[in-house]
């Protein structure tokens, strides 16, 4: 069982790892608005106990909260979790695999909707489409 100062590192030190590339923040940043002590709990759950368990690697994580998100149809978490999995190692074909794949479960315009944020994730990373380059990542 870790002390609340561990939990506190470990929580600051998994949301920078993958949200560091993120613009405007996380969800957090609302959350304080309406309650700093909820939200640090809510934080140093998700973040620091729940997304820093290595059960599973944190690509696998991240590409399941991108697959999850798109048929939730929940844009803004989407973008936030396609940030957090091309950091964590996913490729682009990775993500956009794992957003087409979803068309089975949400259907076209879930899909679509997350590939067009995909497309404005890369725009702010300076990176091509998967197609685009021809390579495999």
């Amino acid at each position: 069982m870790m002390n609340d100062a561990e939990l506190r590192e470990r929580t600051k030190k998994t949301a920078a790892l993958l949200f560091h590339t993120l613009k405007g923040g996380t969800g957090f940043e609302t959350w304080k608005k309406f309650d700093k002590a909820l939200a640090r709990e809510l934080s140093m759950f998700f973040t620091g106990r729940l997304y820093s368990r290595e059960v599973l690697s944190q690509k696998q994580r991240e590409l399941c909260a991108v697959a999850s998100l798109t048929v939730l149809h929940r844009t803004r978490e989407v973008r936030a979790h396609i940030h957090a999995a091309l950091n964590v190692g996913a490729t682009r074909r990775e993500v956009a695999e794992v957003i087409f794949q979803q068309v089975t479960y949400g259907g076209m315009p879930v899909v679509v909707d997350a590939l067009d944020v995909y497309a404005e994730v890369l725009a702010e990373r300076g990176e091509p489409f998967p197609a685009e380059d021809g390579a495999s990542t």
